[in-house]
C-alpha cells in the first residue's frame, strides 16, 4: 500500500502520461482520467485501505456503470477499449492471487499489476498516431518502473 507521498508523486505521474497519451482530445483525458480514479478506488478497497469510504465505492459503481460507457472517446472506440478493459481485470485479478505465490509468481504479479498502463498506448495510437503510441509505450516502462518486491 502507498503512502500519501508516493501517491502524490504517482498521481503527477499519471497525469502527465494522461497528457501526453490523450494529446488534444479532451474526451480522451476524461476517459483516461476516470479510468485511473476507479483503478484507485478498486484497488484501495481490494487493499482495504483505511481511507476507503461509501462514497469512494458509489464513485467506482457510478465510474464504471454510467461516466465511462457515457464518455465520447469510449463510445467512439469502444471496440478496441472494451477488450482493453477485459484484460486489465484480469491481470489485475490474477496479479492479486499470484501476489500470494512463490518467487515466480510474484514476478508475474509485479507485472501484471499495472497492466492497466497498456491502455495508454491504445489510446495514444487512436489520438495521435503509431509514432505517439511507441513514444508513450516506452515513457510508461520508466515512469512507472518498480523495483521487485515494491
Amino acid at each position: 500500500m502507498s503512502t500519501p507521498q508516493e501517491r502524490e508523486v504517482n498521481d503527477k505521474k499519471v497525469q502527465f502520461i494522461i497528457s501526453e497519451a490523450a494529446g488534444n482530445d479532451v474526451d480522451a483525458i476524461e476517459y483516461l482520467a476516470l479510468l485511473a480514479a476507479w483503478a484507485r478506488i478498486t484497488d484501495d478497497i481490494y487493499d482495504e485501505y483505511e481511507n476507503i469510504s461509501r462514497d469512494n465505492v458509489l464513485a467506482a459503481i457510478e465510474i464504471s456503470f454510467l461516466r465511462i460507457p457515457n464518455n465520447k472517446f469510449f463510445k467512439q472506440h469502444q471496440e478496441a477499449l472494451g477488450s482493453q478493459h477485459i484484460s486489465l481485470w484480469n491481470a489485475w485479478e490474477a496479479s492479486n492471487v499470484l501476489g500470494n505465490g512463490d518467487d515466480t509468481d510474484k514476478i508475474y504479479a509485479h507485472v501484471l499489476r499495472d497492466y492497466i498502463n497498456e491502455i495508454l498506448p491504445v489510446v495514444a495510437c487512436l489520438t495521435q498516431g503509431h509514432s505517439k503510441m511507441k513514444e508513450v509505450n516506452m515513457m510508461i516502462r520508466q515512469l512507472f518502473k518498480k523495483e521487485l518486491g515494491d
